[in-house]
């Protein structure tokens, strides 16, 4: 039933539309070619396998087809940790059906944390603190929103009085990040990482990142919220395990997507089990329900062999970059999705890299401004219709688009994207 119901699961997640986050590919790429993590590649995230020599780049991850892979192994990798978990096949069942409904075929760095906060609570549950606190320690290093989950799990030793437990687990968690902060020091590149992971996460981009929840996710969300309150009323012995799935996401609800639940789905599919056992005709009705809920979404979801960011217009626009330029040289993708960077072997101007959001560029649009003037790049890409929460890139980065348009004539067009060439 466990391997029908996975291999199920995995048949699911390759029937439909892949869709892959461009930083996977831009940001270990970026740092295979030398550029220094935070102080030339700007960006928000602790480092996972982007920002190290070893990196998804580096071991063999450049198309669509290897991440996929991965995607499914680690879905597959995360049913089998359930079951562990739970001895239940309903829970193995129910995860096949949920993960897919919450963005499951997207590939973001949330889809790898089941991997860590599972073996964690595990092994939290089991009483070896070390390994618990080291799972989720490299949990943090993989995405910073587990932070709150690390407090969680070390408030409740502490309010249970074990205190050598505390230090165990303490000591544990905080290892993975204490290496990566002398690595990051050894780089010299400590400064940048502390303001653009901490001070600009909790100053700017909490003023300007966040997002609240559509009406359809809001109808996703009501069976889940519903599971939740009922084993909490009914199964006390699972709260510390509802705990674990709150605080595995409350870090990310600032700008809310159903794919920051992905670590919490694993969770809730254990706790639904939990409910079957007290509440049989409750659960099955609200298992009914789900299956009409993945019913819809799986009729409405693009399908294989469609890949997100990897149709046929990104690849005539990468073969019309590459007529023009070679290995190496450099370009300003402007409002253009920025894994053609990777895919076209070239290199952003200036040395300087940063995913074009408002509130991004509001800290180093000038500096990207700068890198145009010092470094200029043989072509621009520009997508005039890019916009972002309803807010135009040629109205909040005007600087940027007319400096493009004065010093540099359009050679190519592709629907709304004009590939610009320097002016002699």
């Amino acid at each position: 039933m466990n391997i029908l119901a996975s291999l199920i699961h995995a048949v699911i997640l390759w029937s439909l539309r892949f869709s892959p986050f461009p930083e996977l590919f831009v940001y270990p790429y970026l740092t295979a070619r030398g550029f220094l993590p935070y102080a030339q590649i700007l960006d928000q995230h602790f480092p996972g396998l982007m920002f190290f020599p070893i990196n998804f780049f580096t071991l063999g991850f450049t198309d669509p087809a290897a991440f996929k892979l991965l995607l499914i192994l680690i879905v597959l990798l995360q049913s089998a940790l359930v079951y562990k978990i739970s001895r239940s096949r309903l829970a193995v069942l129910a995860y096949a059906l949920w993960q897919p409904i919450f963005e499951g075929n997207y590939l973001w760095l949330d889809t790898f944390l089941g991997l860590f906060i599972l073996p964690a609570f595990f092994f939290f549950t089991s009483g070896l603190w070390i390994w618990s606190g080291l799972f989720l320690g490299m949990g943090v290093v993989f995405k910073q929103t587990l932070i709150p989950l690390v407090a969680f799990a070390a408030i409740i030793l502490l309010w249970r009085r074990k205190f050598a437990a505390l230090v165990k687990f303490s000591l544990a968690a905080l290892f993975p990040s204490i290496l990566i902060l002398a690595y990051f020091y050894s780089r010299g590149i400590l400064q940048d990482f502390w303001y653009w992971t901490v001070q600009f996460n909790l100053t700017t981009y909490a003023a300007g990142g966040r997002g609240g929840p559509n009406f359809s996710e809001i109808i996703k969300l009501a069976i889940p919220i519903l599971v939740l309150i009922l084993v909490w009323f009914k199964n006390r012995e699972f709260r510390l395990g509802l705990g674990w799935l709150i605080f595995s996401v409350i870090g990310a609800v600032a700008r809310f997507d159903l794919l920051h639940l992905q670590p919490a789905i694993p969770f809730l599919a254990i706790a639904f089990s939990k409910l079957f056992s007290r509440s049989r005709n409750l659960a099955a009705g609200l298992f009914v329900l789900s299956i009409l809920l993945f019913g819809v979404f799986y009729i409405r979801a693009p399908k294989y062999p469609a890949v997100l960011f990897f149709d046929k217009d990104t690849d005539r626009l990468v073969s019309a970059i590459k007529n023009r330029v070679s290995d190496s040289d450099k370009i300003f993708l402007l409002g253009v999705q920025p894994h053609l960077y990777a895919l076209t072997g070239t290199l952003p101007p200036g040395n300087i890299f940063v995913f074009q959001f408002p509130w991004f560029l509001k800290i180093a649009g000038r500096r990207v401004l700068d890198s145009l003037k010092t470094d200029p790049p043989s072509l621009v890409v520009y997508d005039d219709q890019n916009r972002i929460d309803g807010q135009y890139l040629r109205d909040y980065a005007s600087y940027l688009v007319e400096y493009v348009q004065s010093h540099y004539l359009p050679v190519y067009r592709q629907g709304s994207v004009t590939i610009y060439a320097r002016r002699n």
